[in-house]
């Protein structure tokens, strides 16, 4: 039976239509030995990358390391200059454009250990840090695409951040409507959520000292999780390296979790990182922020493409219960 669902942290209704559950998967997360007698990221190939920016090292050999895109959507060398043609208007394309790869070995990110997924989150913090000493950079979008379905042109582990002079529209309305709940009832939305999803205990995959994950109750892909601190952090530099260790813990158990069920996927992985600067649109809300907002990862497996209606409608179809798929997970659950 369908459902029509609301998300009130995205502010997007989901349909949840399990007679759609059977259409035929779409999933290509396999590499050929060609990738890997090719791949630049791979040790002892660093000079066919651009100059390395910097790096996690150990005994003389690096754990991670971040270099600019190659293929950058943005350029720092740009300036960032409002252009009006009639009716139309544009910017400058100022901004920067990072891959940090998450490890020397060229496996899939199914076989990280928990170590991996801690350098990897400990990159992120110091980019992070780094990035935001520069006034001109306002925000940082920082995920990982796994696989040719959530757009990987590489199979070597990596991930991305882009550093933009501006906040994304959507964004801007995610932080604006978290402001306007806190105004309201002096709470944070998503702690809000997850203390309902903890006491619902429907969806929830896994909880430790510092971390939650869950599927959220209007997921807007099948097999979606969330992942949210459990106490008021609101960005990755709050993080000790130990809370570093519980979040790479959970992350680990999250994606092992899926491919237990669906085998390999691909995927996007989203790690919010609230605006590091103020801009003329977060005036009225920076400063605030730490109040209002709270850290959180989202886990999107890309095993259905976006058709018609989603890209019309802006509105997703679901074919999948989260609440079924977690019945299902628990026998792997330990």
């Amino acid at each position: 039976m369908s459902e029509i669902r609301y998300s009130k942290f995205d502010n997007q209704y989901v349909i949840i239509a399990p007679e759609r559950f059977h259409k035929p998967l779409n999933k290509d997360c396999t590499y050929t030995k060609e990738d890997i007698d090719h791949c630049p990221f791979c040790v002892g190939r660093e000079e066919k990358t651009t100059r390395e920016i910097c790096s996690i090292k150990e005994n003389g050999k690096w754990l991670t390391r971040v270099v600019p895109n190659l293929y950058t959507a943005l350029n720092l060398e740009t300036k960032f200059a409002s252009k009006r043609e009639r009716f139309f208007e544009s910017f400058g394309g100022f901004g920067m454009h990072e891959v940090i790869i998450d490890t020397p070995k060229h496996i899939s990110i199914f076989e990280f250990s928990e170590r991996d997924y801690f350098y990897l989150l400990k990159t992120i913090r110091t980019r992070v840090e780094d990035l935001k000493k520069d006034s001109r950079i306002k925000y940082l979008s920082i995920f990982k695409n796994h696989g040719l379905n959530a757009g990987a042109s590489q199979s070597h582990p990596h991930s991305q951040i882009v550093g933009m002079p501006i906040l994304p529209i959507a964004k801007k309305e995610l932080l604006q409507r978290e402001f306007d709940y806190y105004k309201i009832h002096g709470r944070k939305l998503l702690m809000d959520i997850v203390e309902e999803e903890i006491e619902d205990d429907k969806r929830v995959l896994f909880k430790n000292r510092d971390f939650i994950s869950f599927m959220p109750y209007a997921s807007l892909f099948p097999f979606e999780v969330m992942i949210s601190t459990l106490d008021n952090s609101f960005s990755f530099t709050n993080f000790s390296d130990m809370k570093l260790e519980e979040l790479a813990i959970i992350i680990q158990k999250s994606i092992n979790l899926l491919q237990k069920e669906i085998g390999e996927f691909d995927f996007n992985i989203e790690f919010f990182e609230p605006p590091i600067n103020k801009n003329f649109d977060t005036e009225d809300l920076f400063h605030s922020i730490e109040n209002f907002h709270l850290f959180y990862i989202r886990i999107r497996p890309r095993i259905f493409n976006l058709a018609g209606f989603e890209v019309m409608n802006e509105m997703y179809i679901n074919p999948v219960e989260p609440e079924f798929i977690k019945s299902v997970l628990d026998e792997f659950i330990y």
